[in-house]
């Protein structure tokens, strides 16, 4: 059986700009915009229905979907009900971003995996959106050397298993790149050059290009298993760590820096929201 991993964040997503960004805030966090529920959901539905549809056509059995923006919300972005019969989702409380328990799901050995409605990492240069997690209060996150945000979160957990492609906003495909250079890039929208077409625009773009990456997957290549891991957690201006006296796990913390090693990928993510018990916000003078 062919299983695909799909995972969905919304930023990236076609037709949501500066100019509409309450498109992205869920109504469970912003109970008084309807935007995301009117516009929004719409948008990023569009997206990933036509990454479904061409991996259907293209012979893929199962598709896994991991809706990961706002993880905690109990309501999905994606109106799962539009998509094909052959999409499923990981089981997940309040579609909580639990590492381990999303890649235990899956098979053991998935086709493939693709990106769908990415941002650009926090300091990207001509991005919608960007930011590494959450931002504030990160900054950035090191594992092994790359800073990786959403897209290095998803690819690196499913690590040994191709990177099929990326589609969102231009500036995304940096990381995407750093992760796999083989994988297909697709944009939706490009700030630099002003280029922000609306989603009927862009599903044929998405579907075309599937198929294309589909197509080439011989030549697909995933981001490498890891033995040991080495984690750096750098916050915004503004926060610190507030160091526990005592911690189970192999690191350090200096002001506004934290450093862990683990011994697989999964720990060091998991790892990395355990940190975050320790993050304050510093008082205004």
């Amino acid at each position: 059986m062919k299983q695909l991993i799909v995972v969905a964040d919304m930023e990236g997503a076609s037709g949501i700009f500066d100019s509409n960004k309450e498109a992205c805030w869920h109504e469970e966090m912003f109970p008084e915009n309807p935007l995301w529920r009117s516009y929004g959901r719409p948008c990023i539905t569009s997206d990933v229905l036509a990454v479904c549809s061409a991996a259907t056509e293209m012979g893929i059995d199962e598709i896994l979907l991991l809706d990961m923006h706002y993880a905690g919300c109990r309501e999905y972005n994606v109106e799962l009900e539009k998509l094909p019969p052959n999409v499923r989702v990981f089981d997940l409380p309040n579609r909580s971003a639990l590492w381990s328990r999303i890649r235990g799901q899956a098979a053991i050995e998935p086709y493939g995996i693709v990106t769908v409605g990415q941002h650009a990492r926090n300091g990207e240069a001509d991005a919608y959106f960007p930011h590494t997690i959450h931002t504030p209060p990160i900054e950035s996150f090191y594992l092994n050397g790359l800073h990786i945000a959403e897209i290095g979160e998803s690819v690196m957990c499913f690590c040994d298993v191709p990177y099929i492609a990326n589609i969102g906003c231009a500036a995304s495909h940096k990381e995407a790149l750093e992760l796999s250079p083989n994988v297909t890039c697709i944009t939706v929208k490009d700030k630099r050059k002003n280029w922000e077409p609306s989603p009927e625009e862009t599903y044929p773009i998405i579907y075309q290009g599937m198929l294309d990456a589909l197509k080439d997957y011989k030549n697909k290549t995933a981001y490498p298993y890891q033995e040991h891991c080495h984690c750096s957690l750098h916050l915004t201006e503004g926060y610190f760590f507030e160091a526990p006296d005592s911690f189970p796990w192999k690191g350090t913390f200096q002001d506004r820096t934290a450093t862990y090693e683990a011994h697989d990928i999964e720990t060091a993510l998991s790892l990395f929201w355990q940190l975050h018990a320790y993050i304050k916000k510093c008082a205004r003078e």
